[in-house]
């Protein structure tokens, strides 16, 4: 199935998830660590919850890709990779910082974010340097105490647009 014809995320339980990580969305499915989220990925169509909503916008990123599931593996493949000179600020960092997680965290709250169709904020967020996410990943991990991902992203990524 092309991203395009999933209305919402679909949930199942999966043994192979990297510690770290709640679920990842493989063609329009979020393989879940625990099965009380992949219960609740499923529950409805509607999006009524920040893990729901952060795996939508993934599917509906996929859909931006000329909706095509291999294009946005390989971006965003290709992303982790430029971004792995961040594992030297933290393990976590090549991946918090690509450009389509970015999105992701910046919007999960908004719960109506992608429900029109396809999303293309992560195209902007490509346009930010390594040397800035450098900068940007060493802020927030040094942090004391270290803020809400999504709070730190919309400060430094949003307020400097208005």
């Amino acid at each position: 199935m092309k991203p395009s014809e999933f209305k919402t995320v679909k949930g199942k339980k999966a043994w192979f998830i990297l510690p770290n990580f709640k679920c990842f969305v493989w063609k329009g499915y979020a393989y879940c660590k625990s099965r009380e989220d992949a219960d609740n990925l499923n529950k409805n169509d509607e999006i009524d919850s920040q893990l729901k909503s952060h795996e939508t916008i993934h599917i509906r990123q996929a859909e931006s890709t000329k909706n095509s599931w291999f294009r946005f593996y390989v971006r965003y493949l290709c992303d982790w990779i430029k971004n792995l000179p961040l594992i030297f600020v933290n393990f976590n960092a090549p991946y918090k910082f690509i450009p389509m997680e970015l999105e992701a965290y910046l919007h999960q709250d908004e719960w109506n974010y992608c429900t029109n169709g396809a999303v293309y904020e992560w195209k902007e967020f490509e346009k930010i340097s390594l040397k800035e996410k450098r900068k940007l990943a060493k802020e927030y991990y040094n942090s004391k105490p270290r803020p809400y991902f999504t709070h730190f992203l919309y400060e430094k990524l949003m307020r400097t647009n208005d």
